[in-house]
Order: structure tokens, then C-alpha cells, then sequence
């Protein structure tokens, strides 16, 4: 199976996502970004490749992001949160 990657990356006016080549509108919160981009995914990629949300770091490489709790805020530093970033590919 293979993977469809969709990004979530930091704008002036808040987080958008980019999903096979486009990106989406401007949303105020990482939050709303991830769950907008997992919707996406979900309709367009279907069943035919595994979903992988990934996130910008500072320096500008994408790291897979993990488990539900880095929904909440960008690299899971949300309240009573453990950063949970994968050694997923490069963009």
C-alpha cells in the first residue's frame, strides 16, 4: 500500500494544509488545519494508500505527526502532552 502524505504547515494568518500538490485555505488554529486535512484525505485518498499527516518544524523538514494528542496544538506541546514525532521522509 502506499502512502499519501498531507501537510501541515504555519502561515501569517494562522495553519493550512497541502494534500497532493494543493493547498487548502488559511485556518486560525492547528486544530481546525489537521482536522480539515484528515477530512480531505479521507474523501480523496479513500482506501487505496495509508494516510500520513505530517508537520513543518523549524527548519523547515516535515515530521510524521502521532497519536491524537498532537491534534491539539503544533508538536504536541499542548497541557500534560509528550512531543511525539516520528523520523518520517523528507519532503
Amino acid at each position: 500500500m502506499s502512502e499519501t502524505y498531507c501537510d501541515i504547515i504555519p502561515q501569517a494568518a494562522g495553519w493550512a494544509f497541502v494534500f497532493e500538490g494543493r493547498q487548502s485555505a488559511v485556518y486560525p488554529s492547528y486544530r481546525l488545519a489537521v482536522e480539515a486535512a484528515r477530512l480531505c484525505s479521507e474523501k480523496l485518498a479513500g482506501t487505496r494508500s495509508k494516510f500520513v499527516l505530517r508537520q513543518q518544524d523549524l527548519r523547515g523538514r516535515m515530521h510524521e505527526v502521532q497519536g491524537r494528542s498532537d491534534i491539539w496544538s503544533p508538536a504536541g506541546r499542548g497541557p500534560s502532552m509528550s512531543i511525539h514525532v516520528g523520523g518520517g521522509g523528507q519532503a
